[in-house]
């Protein structure tokens, strides 16, 4: 007999015999799912990531459309989430399985840009459009993220001037810990429907990679997130392995596309609020502290600049007394910036960020749905 799986999802699953998994969609869209067409496009590359489809179900009334699709079970596999938090739980170290995790990312999208059309680069102007465009939504939607607009649109508008980062190409489009298996020593990618509230359409367009990226990096804060104390450095450490183990195998490193990361892990961050409040509002306070954390850090910490001068500020940069951070009344954009004697750094003291200084703090990841 078959069983059902109870695990929250937005489909409904059936198991047969610990042989084969049924997945049936319920939101129903013209056009094939991008759940039955990547993962048989990615089985014709030969790509072993991701368990290729044995069967599926279609149908041409009133309209061509994917009801479900039969894959392979993968037995004593458990979700990423849910070793995350066993891991948490236990105290154990993550770096190894996320850097894992990263190299089967890459894979998964080297794959993808040989079985589909690759793109130009990202046409950042308009994908900033896009982003703040679904931030004004959100907010309509949820009053707590008002406050936030003004410097979430400034994330935003940054992406018009970082360079364009990777072609656009196919990507999995809802990327977390709760999309991926580990079956004895490997990761499999699994659910490449996308966000089923998002237009199939759209679903199935070529996106920048670091969407999926972003979406894993908020993931683990997510995992991070889930019982008090709350672990940041733990989050940190499995988002440098994971970016690390990604750049190892794919070429390139996110970690050096920070101003396009930080767009995408931010956007992540409003869709995530959006959810949260719709969904499982008890959950808003994580995507929520991803919201707030680089509005606090900017009021309550130095930038550490990486120039001489700030370049928001003519002439050359005013030290303070002895050496200390000038005092609140000074601390203005740009005109106060200082290069303290006895280092090589220089703190900038503004409350909005100098433009020559280097990230702190970032967004950070995905619930397990």
């Amino acid at each position: 007999m078959p069983r059902l799986l109870n695990a929250e999802q937005s489909n409904s699953s059936l198991v047969y015999g610990d042989e084969y998994i049924l997945k049936v969609f319920r939101r129903i869209q013209p056009g094939v799912n991008p759940d039955l067409e990547v993962p048989g496009a990615l089985a014709r590359q030969g790509c072993h990531r991701v368990p290729a489809p044995v069967a599926w179900l279609r149908t041409t009334d009133p309209f061509k459309a994917t009801l479900g699709v039969l894959q392979p079970y993968l037995r004593n596999a458990a979700d990423g989430w849910t070793l995350a938090l066993d891991a948490l739980a236990s105290g154990d170290d993550f770096t190894a399985q996320a850097h894992a995790l990263g190299r089967a990312t890459a894979d998964v999208h080297l794959a993808l840009s040989s079985a589909f059309p690759v793109g130009a680069p990202g046409e950042n102007g308009r994908t900033a459009a896009a982003m703040t465009e679904r931030l004004t939504a959100a907010a309509h939607a949820v009053p707590a993220l008002q406050p936030y607009v003004p410097g979430l649109r400034s994330a935003f508008a940054a992406l018009a001037t970082c360079d364009a980062g990777p072609p656009a190409q196919r990507i999995h489009g809802d990327l977390h810990l709760g999309q991926v298996l580990r079956a004895g020593r490997e990761w499999f990618v699994i659910d490449f429907e996308g966000e089923p509230s998002r237009p199939l359409s759209e679903r199935r367009s070529a996106h920048s990679p670091v969407r999926d990226i972003a979406g894993m990096l908020r993931s683990f804060d997510y995992a991070a997130r889930q019982r008090r104390p709350w672990r940041p450095e733990w989050a940190r450490r499995c988002r440098e392995a994971y970016c690390a183990g990604y750049a190892a195998r794919a070429g390139w490193d996110p970690r050096k596309k920070h101003g396009l990361l930080r767009a995408y892990e931010t956007d992540r961050a409003v869709y995530e609020v959006l959810y949260e409040a719709r969904h499982r509002p008890d959950w808003l306070p994580v995507p929520m502290a991803a919201i707030e954390a680089p509005r606090r850090e900017r009021r309550l910490k130095p930038w550490p600049c990486t120039t001489r001068r700030c370049p928001d500020r003519a002439g050359p940069p005013r030290p303070p007394p002895t050496g200390r951070p000038p005092p609140p009344s000074t601390r203005t954009t740009g005109a106060a910036c200082w290069r303290a004697p006895t280092t090589t750094r220089t703190p900038c003291w503004a409350p909005t960020r100098c433009p020559g200084a280097s990230p702190s703090g970032r967004c950070a990841p995905s619930p397990a749905r």
